[in-house]
C-alpha cells in the first residue's frame, strides 16, 4: 500500500513576508563583494572541521515591542541559507537557496512560533527599518574607498577617453539595489539621486538588460522586480541616446549592441513575448533611433509565421485580425496609434505603409480616422503612404470631418516635399462633398506652467485645469534646436495628486506660470524647427493640440535675429546705450553665474574633448580659451536662441523679479546674434569655463 503524504501547505502572507526580511538581508549582506568572499572562505573553513552551521552576520533591530535578533548563517551546501528571528515574543526562521544573480531566495522552508499577528506586526516593521536603513559612519568610509579605487578607471582629459569604462561590481549591486528599491515601492519609477547616478554611468545599460533577462526567465518571477528593470531599461536607454545625439561613436557602438542582443532574444525565445515587445518598445520610448534593417531584424525575430501558410497570407492575416482587435479596445484613433508606437521599434516603414492603406480601407470608423494622424510618421514614405490612402477614400462614406480636419492640420506640420499630395486629397475631399470638422472645445480653466531650459536645451510645458473633483494634467517637451520631442496627457486625475505631481516638477526643475501667448509661440517655435530639419512632431501633438485649444498651430518658427533686434528695441533707451549694454552685462552675470538654470550650460561632445585633450588638465584658463575659440564660434547661433527663449519664458511669468531680468538676458541674445565678440559677452567666458569644469569631470 502507498504511504500517504501530507501536502505542504502553500505559504501564508506572514510567511512571504519572513521569507522577504531574509532575502533583504542577504542582499544588503551581499551587496558588499567581499562578503561573497567571505562566506566563501567561512564555509571551505566549516566544511573541514564539520560545522553544521556557520554564522556570516548578526545584528538586532530594536522595535517597538522588544528587540529583534538577525542571524545570517551559511548551512553546509553551496547557496544554502538559514535566516533566523529571535524576538520576546515569537521565534523564526527562514531556510532557503540563495540566487546570487537574481537575489532570490527559492526552496524556502519557514518555521515560526508566536501569535501570528505579532509575527506580522514585527515583520512590518523590520521591512520598513531594512528599507529605510542607511550606512553608518563606517560603512560609508569603505564605500568611499571603494570608489576612490575606482578611480583609475574613470578616463579624463589626456586619458583618451573614447568611452566609458566597464561597468564594476559595485556599479552591478547598485542597478540591483534600485531595482529592489523600485519593486518594494508603490510606483515603478526611480528617484532623482538613482536617475542621477545612471545618467553618469551609461556602461550599466548592458547590466540592466541582463537583469532584466534573468528576472524575467526566472521559475519564481517577480513581476515586480521585471518592471522596475523594464522602467531603469527605457530610462537608461534615453541617457545613452542623449549621448548619441551628442555624438559620442560608445553610444552609437552600445545601442547597435543593445539592438543585436534584442535579436537573439527574439530568436531564441529566451524570454517571454511580452517582456521581449516591452524591451523592444523601450527603444521607441527613448526615441532611440532605429535603422530599417534593424526594424526589419526584429520584426523576423518576434513575428514568425505559421508553417502552413506563406508570409504575405500570413501577415495580411494577421494585421488584419489584430486591427479588428484592436478597434474593439480603443476608443480614439489617437488610441489607435499609441498602440502602434508601442511596436514601433518593430514595425519596419513597408510594414507601416502598408497599415496605413488598411487602416484607411477598415470597415471601423475608429481606425480609419487614424489616418491622418499617421502623416506625422517620422519615416517619408509612411507619410507619403498615408496621403496616398487618403486620396483613395476621399469620400463622406468612408472619411469623416474629424480625418478632413486634422489632415488639414498636419499640413502646416510637415515638410515642403510631404504637402503638394496631401494637398491633391484635401482638393479632392472638399469636391467630394466631405465636410471639415469643427474643433473640439478646448479643456476649461487651463493653467500653463513652463520650466526654465536646461542644460541640454530642453524645456518642459506642464497643463493642468483643476475646476473639477477630477482635472486634467499634461504636458511637452520641447528641445531647442530638435522641436516637440514628447507629449503626455491625463484627463482623470484627481486635484490632489496634481498638487503631488507639480510639487515633483518644481523639484526636478523651476516651473513659472504663463500665459497661453506664450504657450502658442513655444509650440509653434518648436513644429517649426522640425519642419526646417526634415521632420515632424510627435503624433500626439494633434491630441494635445485639441485638448489645449491650439487651433492655430502651425510652422511658426521664431526669425531669432528679428526677435532679438524687436526685443533689443523695446528696451529703455539708456539699457540700449554702451553704458546700458555694460551695466546689463555686469548685472546679469552677477545673477547668472550662481543661477541652476545657467551653472547647467555648456558645451559637451567628442568635439570638446578633442580640442582640449592636447591641452594640460591643469591650465584651465587655456582650456577655456580654447572653448572660446575653437568651440563657441560655431555655436552662436544655438546659445542666441537659447538666450532669447530664456528671455521669453521671465517676460511670460507672472513673477515681477524673473520679468526684472529679462532686460539682461536679452541684452545677450541680442550681442550674440549681432556678432560682437564673445570676449564681450561676459556670460559667454562663465559658459566656456562650465565646459572645462564638466569635461574634467566626466569626458563622456
Amino acid at each position: 500500500m502507498a504511504k500517504r503524504t501530507t501536502p505542504v501547505p502553500d505559504p501564508d502572507e506572514v510567511d512571504q513576508s519572513l521569507v522577504h526580511v531574509a532575502e533583504m538581508l542577504l542582499s544588503d549582506y551581499f551587496f558588499d563583494p567581499d562578503n561573497e568572499q567571505v562566506y566563501k572562505r567561512k564555509l571551505s573553513d566549516g566544511r573541514r572541521t564539520g560545522d553544521g552551521t556557520t554564522e556570516l552576520e548578526r545584528q538586532t533591530i530594536e522595535l517597538a515591542d522588544g528587540a529583534c535578533e538577525l542571524r545570517i548563517e551559511a548551512l553546509k551546501t553551496w547557496t544554502q541559507f538559514r535566516v533566523t528571528l529571535s524576538h520576546p515574543a515569537f521565534a523564526a526562521t527562514v531556510d532557503g537557496s540563495w540566487s546570487f544573480e537574481i537575489e532570490e531566495l527559492r526552496q524556502t522552508r519557514v518555521s515560526r512560533t508566536g501569535e501570528t499577528n505579532i509575527i506580522e506586526t514585527a515583520t512590518d516593521a523590520l521591512i520598513e527599518e531594512l528599507d529605510d536603513a542607511g550606512m553608518d559612519d563606517e560603512e560609508f568610509a569603505d564605500l568611499m574607498a571603494a570608489l576612490d579605487d575606482d578611480d583609475d578607471d574613470v578616463p579624463l582629459i589626456g586619458d583618451d577617453p573614447s568611452e566609458p569604462p566597464a561597468a564594476t561590481p559595485l556599479d552591478r549591486n547598485r542597478v540591483k539595489a534600485i531595482a529592489k528599491r523600485i519593486a518594494r515601492g508603490a510606483h515603478a519609477d526611480v528617484n532623482l539621486e538613482d536617475r542621477g547616478w545612471l545618467e553618469q554611468t551609461p556602461q550599466t545599460l548592458p547590466v540592466i538588460t541582463e537583469a532584466l533577462v534573468s528576472a524575467a526567465s526566472a521559475t519564481k518571477r517577480d513581476d515586480d522586480l521585471v518592471l522596475a528593470y523594464q522602467s531603469m531599461l527605457a530610462l537608461q536607454l534615453e541617457f545613452v541616446r542623449y549621448r548619441q545625439d551628442r555624438g559620442w561613436d560608445w553610444a552609437d557602438d552600445m545601442l547597435e549592441a543593445f539592438g543585436e542582443r534584442l535579436i537573439a532574444l527574439g530568436d531564441q525565445v529566451a524570454i517571454p513575448q511580452d517582456d521581449w515587445f516591452m524591451m523592444c518598445s523601450a527603444l521607441t520610448q527613448a526615441r532611440v533611433p532605429v535603422s530599417k534593417s534593424l526594424q526589419m531584424a526584429l520584426a523576423d525575430a518576434g513575428f514568425k509565421p505559421e508553417e502552413d501558410l506563406g508570409p504575405p497570407e500570413q501577415m495580411l492575416e494577421t494585421l488584419r485580425g489584430f486591427m479588428d482587435e484592436l478597434s474593439k479596445m480603443v476608443s480614439s484613433p489617437f488610441e489607435v496609434i499609441h498602440s502602434l508606437q508601442t511596436a514601433g521599434a518593430m514595425l519596419p516603414s513597408m510594414l507601416r505603409q502598408f497599415m496605413a492603406t488598411e487602416l484607411a480601407l477598415s470597415p471601423h470608423a475608429v481606425l480609419r480616422d487614424a489616418v491622418p494622424i499617421m502623416l506625422l510618421d517620422d519615416d517619408a514614405e509612411v507619410r507619403q503612404g498615408a496621403s496616398a490612402a487618403l486620396e483613395q477614400t476621399a469620400r463622406p462614406d468612408t472619411m469623416s470631418p474629424d480625418a478632413l480636419r486634422r489632415a488639414i492640420v498636419v499640413r502646416n506640420w510637415i515638410p515642403a516635399a510631404d504637402r503638394p499630395p496631401l494637398d491633391a486629397m484635401v482638393r479632392k475631399a472638399r469636391l467630394g462633398g466631405v465636410e471639415t470638422g469643427a474643433w473640439p472645445r478646448a479643456i476649461p480653466d487651463l493653467e500653463f506652467y513652463a520650466s526654465t531650459i536646461d542644460g541640454s536645451g530642453a524645456q518642459s510645458l506642464l497643463v493642468a485645469s483643476r475646476a473639477g473633483k477630477k482635472g486634467f494634467f499634461g504636458g511637452l517637451l520641447v528641445r531647442h534646436g530638435t522641436g516637440v520631442v514628447d507629449t503626455w496627457a491625463d484627463p482623470d486625475v484627481s486635484r490632489g495628486k496634481i498638487a503631488k505631481l507639480m510639487r515633483e516638477a518644481q523639484m526636478s526643475a523651476p516651473h513659472a506660470r504663463v500665459d497661453k501667448a506664450f504657450v502658442d509661440t513655444l509650440v509653434q517655435h518648436g513644429i517649426g524647427t522640425a519642419v526646417d530639419r526634415n521632420a515632424v512632431p510627435p503624433p500626439m501633438l494633434l491630441d494635445m493640440a485639441e485638448l489645449l485649444g491650439g487651433t492655430e498651430w502651425k510652422d511658426r518658427r521664431l526669425d531669432i535675429k528679428a526677435e532679438a533686434d524687436r526685443m533689443f528695441e523695446l528696451l529703455d533707451p539708456h539699457d540700449r546705450s554702451p553704458e546700458g549694454i555694460a551695466e546689463g552685462f555686469a548685472r546679469g552675470l552677477a545673477w547668472m553665474a550662481e543661477d541652476d538654470v545657467f551653472t547647467s550650460w555648456y558645451e559637451d561632445g567628442p568635439r570638446v574633448q578633442q580640442a582640449l585633450a592636447k591641452l594640460p588638465r591643469t591650465d584651465q584658463a587655456a582650456m577655456a580659451e580654447a572653448v572660446m575659440n575653437e568651440i563657441l564660434p560655431d555655436k552662436r547661433t544655438e546659445w542666441a536662441e537659447r538666450f532669447l527663449m530664456m528671455a521669453l519664458w521671465l517676460q511670460a511669468t507672472g513673477e515681477a523679479r524673473q520679468r526684472g531680468r529679462a532686460p539682461d538676458v536679452v541684452l545677450v541674445a541680442h550681442a550674440l546674434v549681432e556678432d560682437e565678440p564673445l570676449e564681450a559677452v561676459p556670460i559667454m567666458a562663465v559658459i566656456a569655463a562650465q565646459t572645462v569644469r564638466a569635461t574634467l569631470l566626466g569626458a563622456w
